[in-house]
C-alpha cells in the first residue's frame, strides 16, 4: 500500500510539472515528500556515477555489488524510482489531456488545483520549528515576489529553439520545479519552449527529449544540493519561504482571467467574474472537488502514519 500511495503521490507531481502556474514542488510539500525527495535526490552524486558503473562493469563481483546495494539504500533510490516511474507516467498519459483542458476549460482546471492547495498549506505549516517575526518576513517576502514576478514577467512566444537553448532550459526549468510555489512550465513559457517541450513528448521526439532531460539532470542535482544545505542550516526560515512562494502561487493560479482571442496556455491577467454564469459555477465546482480530493489525500497520509507507528 505504501509502494502504491508513493506511486500515486508521483503521478501528481508529474501533472503538477507540466501545468503552467502550478509547481511540482508545491505537491511534494503538500503531500509530506519533500524533504525526503530532496534528500534522495541529493543522496546522488559522482561516487554514486562510479560505483554503478563499477557494479555494471563487474556485475559478478560480489564487493561491487554490495558497494552498489549500500549506494542505492543510501540515496533511497527504490522510493525515488517508484515516485518518478509514476511522475513519467502521468506526463506521458496526461500531457495531452491538460493541453486541452487549459486551452478549452482554464478556469475549471485551475480552480481545481486551488482546491487541492489551499487546505494542503497546513502540512508544511506543520513542519514549522518555530513561528517568530523572522519566519513570518520570510514568508511574506516570497509570496511578494512570487508575485511581482508575475506581474512583471510574461509569456514569451513559442521559439524553434536549438538543442543548446532546450538543454538551458531544461536545468533552469527543473530548479524552478524543485521550489514550491514556482511553476517550471511557466518559466518553459517565459522562455519560450514550453509548446516545443509538449510537443515533444506527444510526438516522441526522443532526440529533444534526451536533450531537455540532460539539462534537467545537471540542473536538479546542482540546485537540490543547494536547497539540502539551506534546510539543514535554516530550517524553519527556508520552509516559511516555501510556504511564501505556495501561497504566491495562489495569485498566478487566479482561475478567472482575461486571455487574447486566439491566445492558448498563456496565463493572462486576473480579474474577478462580473457575473454568476456556467463558467463561475462550474470552476467553483472544480474548486470543491480539488478540496475533497486534497482531504483524501490528508487523510491517507495520516493513516499511513498511524499503521507505521503502531497506533
Amino acid at each position: 500500500m505504501t509502494k502504491v500511495l508513493t506511486f500515486f503521490k508521483g503521478m501528481l507531481v508529474g501533472i503538477a510539472n507540466i501545468i503552467p502556474g502550478v509547481s511540482g514542488g508545491t505537491f511534494a510539500l503538500i503531500l509530506g515528500i519533500y524533504e525526503r525527495l530532496l534528500a534522495s535526490i541529493g543522496g546522488f552524486g559522482l561516487r554514486s556515477v562510479k560505483v554503478t558503473i563499477d557494479f555494471l562493469m563487474h556485475p559478478s563481483r560480489k564487493n561491487r555489488r554490495q558497494e552498489f546495494l549500500v549506494s542505492m539504500r543510501e540515496a533511497d533510490a527504490a522510493w525515488l524510482l517508484i515516485l518518478l516511474c509514476g511522475a513519467a507516467l502521468a506526463v506521458l498519459a496526461s500531457s495531452r489531456l491538460i493541453t486541452f483542458l487549459l486551452d478549452e476549460y482554464r478556469a475549471q482546471t485551475l480552480a481545481f488545483f486551488v482546491g487541492l492547495i489551499v487546505p494542503s498549506i497546513m502540512v508544511p505549516v506543520g513542519l514549522l520549528g518555530r513561528k517568530s517575526w523572522k519566519e513570518v518576513l520570510s514568508c511574506l517576502v516570497a509570496a511578494g515576489m512570487l508575485v511581482g514576478l508575475t506581474l512583471v514577467f510574461e509569456p514569451g512566444q513559442e521559439t524553434a529553439s536549438g538543442l543548446l537553448t532546450l538543454f538551458i532550459a531544461g536545468a533552469i526549468a527543473i530548479s524552478a520545479m524543485i521550489l514550491p510555489g514556482v511553476s517550471g512550465s511557466f518559466v518553459l513559457m517565459v522562455m519560450g519552449e514550453y509548446r516545443t517541450v509538449l510537443e515533444a513528448i506527444n510526438t516522441w521526439d526522443f532526440l529533444k527529449l534526451g536533450v531537455f532531460g540532460a539539462g534537467c539532470v545537471v540542473g536538479i542535482l546542482a540546485f537540490v544540493r543547494l536547497l539540502n544545505h539551506l534546510l539543514k542550516r535554516f530550517h524553519s526560515v527556508t520552509i516559511a519561504f516555501l510556504i511564501g512562494l505556495i501561497l504566491g502561487s495562489l495569485w498566478v493560479l487566479w482561475p478567472f482571467k482575461v486571455v487574447a482571442s486566439g491566445e492558448k496556455i498563456i496565463t493572462g491577467k486576473n480579474v474577478f467574474p462580473v457575473a454568476f454564469d456556467a463558467v463561475v459555477a462550474w470552476s467553483i465546482a472544480a474548486f470543491v472537488l480539488g478540496l475533497v480530493c486534497s482531504a483524501g489525500l490528508f487523510y491517507m497520509g495520516k493513516a499511513r502514519e498511524k499503521t507505521s507507528s503502531g497506533v
